[in-house]
């Protein structure tokens, strides 16, 4: 079997073009979710030193995340202080295949979570309003205290976003709604 190379890139804090300098560890799920076992080998929390991990893998589809140090709990459970966003990573036979891990800031964070909890409260999903409400409190006073993300992204037009999502992507010129097809972001009824 031909061995495929993938290649792991860190960013620097909430800067998607810069790797990092620090050793974060890296680990690869497979598609189930689980992770990688494959060799007499676990793929869990491997080093990878100044924001870059070269490593061989057979052929699949892996799910990559990288945390900046961890400690192990109860049950064998890996708690990480900072966890990169995921990638999905398909290594072919006897390719190089490359992907980033974004760093999100905790403020950053703080904001995405805090427009998927007024999302659930504008389609009355999820917990209940009260709970909703003071979790969404809760993250606004900490965020507060918190440096803001150097870099804009999807925080620039956030409203924009969380209008296509709570009511649908706008109409494309020259299209129209088939009759009776539910529109995008409406809940069935």
């Amino acid at each position: 079997m031909a061995l495929g190379r993938l290649n792991v890139f860190v960013s620097q804090l909430d800067h998607g073009c810069k790797v990092d300098s620090r050793t974060w560890y890296v680990t690869i799920y497979d598609c189930d979710g689980r992770v990688l076992e494959w060799c007499d080998r676990r793929y869990v929390a491997i080093p990878a030193r100044c924001g870059h991990l070269d490593i061989e893998l057979p052929p699949g589809c892996y799910t990559v995340l990288a945390t900046w140090s961890f400690a192990v709990g109860p049950g064998g459970i890996i708690y990480g202080n900072h966890f990169t966003d995921h990638a999905v990573a398909h290594v072919c036979c006897g390719e190089e295949t490359c992907v980033t891990l974004f760093t999100p800031s905790a403020h950053r964070c703080g904001i995405l979570f805090d427009v998927a909890l007024r999302v659930m409260e504008a389609r009355g999903e999820g917990a209940p309003a009260e709970v909703v409400a003071r979790a969404r409190e809760a993250i606004q006073e900490v965020m507060q205290h918190l440096p803001r993300p150097a870099q804009q992204y999807e925080l620039g037009h956030i409203d924009e976003l969380l209008d296509v999502v709570l009511k649908g992507p706008p109409k494309e010129p020259g299209t129209k709604e088939k009759h009776g097809e539910e529109k995008h972001g409406e809940r069935e009824k």
